[in-house]
């Protein structure tokens, strides 16, 4: 049994609904169910009845319920007294600008709930940006998506992600069940600017087939290249992360590209080279790396 699945269960309850209890702790719907689904088969038994207005305790999930809360109420105490108390102080910290967009928002929402005491400051923009704060030490450590290397910084893989080319779904290429990448790349592509990774992606994602797209649109963020494809308007290479909700609902279609499966792009934890990180940033860390 898993820390995860206990509080996808007690924050289904309080919240009355899965998909409230997952916007509580930062994930998706899609997490929570899997994680309630494992801990029914683990438990042997249904905890939660789901109906459309949301889910109700079955008997087997009141019993559950008291057991389940006091045990991640102790846990949060032991987590607290092995850090020597409660996460104080201030933080500061970087993120690559679609990280402070679509990841962190939540994150850093719950983080102010379960850490009053704590001031947190949150600068955003290029990944080579937020490595030279981390650098000049105006940061404690930084999120990025493309990764800086320079020899007084250490860094850290967290999680990766897709990179899928989208369309709307009224789009004529939505239609189809698999697109050569020659037509792909006349029918046009909403592009970030030249310094955002994203643009490296792209353009590398179409040199490696030995074409080049044609450019409708250049713009200085991720939201904005999103709403122009929603519009109807190209297609684009966006992370899961900012269209995860959209691809949810069908407003955008990721298409199959015919020997060319979806690029992936790598979040690091950036930090000065031989330093530990506070409480605070810990326990932050902690936070955005469940909201993935």
């Amino acid at each position: 049994m898993e820390l995860a699945q206990v509080e996808a269960f007690v924050e289904s309850v309080r919240r009355g609904s899965i998909t409230r209890g997952a916007a509580a702790l930062g994930v998706t719907q899609p997490t929570v169910s899997a994680r309630l689904h494992s801990l029914e088969s683990e438990l042997g038994a249904q905890l939660l009845a789901r109906g459309r207005r949301g889910v109700t305790l079955t008997q087997a999930g009141r019993r559950f319920l008291p057991r389940a809360t006091a045990a991640l109420e102790a846990l949060r105490r032991g987590a607290s007294d092995a850090r020597g108390g409660d996460a104080r102080g201030t933080l500061s910290v970087g993120l690559a600008s679609d990280l402070a967009l679509y990841l962190a928002p939540a994150a850093l929402a719950r983080f102010a709930r379960r850490h009053p005491d704590v001031e947190v400051s949150v600068r955003s923009g290029h990944s080579r940006f937020v490595a030279d704060l981390v650098r000049s030490e105006e940061i404690e450590l930084g999120l990025i998506s493309q990764l800086v290397a320079l020899p007084d910084l250490a860094t850290r893989a967290l999680f990766s992600e897709a990179v899928p080319v989208v369309v709307a779904r009224g789009h004529r290429l939505a239609r189809k069940g698999s697109v050569a990448i020659g037509l792909l790349a006349a029918e046009g592509l909403v592009v970030r600017d030249p310094a955002a990774f994203l643009r490296t992606l792209a353009t590398g994602f179409f040199a490696a087939a030995g074409t080049a797209p044609r450019i409708l649109m250049e713009l200085d963020n991720t939201e904005a290249c999103k709403r122009v494809v929603l519009a109807g308007i190209g297609a684009a290479l966006l992370p899961e992360m900012a269209i995860r909700a959209e691809l949810g609902r069908g407003d955008l279609v990721a298409l199959r590209i015919e020997g060319h499966p979806a690029p992936k792009r790598t979040i690091h934890l950036l930090q000065r080279q031989g330093a530990e990180l506070s409480a605070p940033a810990t326990a932050l860390l902690r936070l955005l790396s469940r909201a993935t």
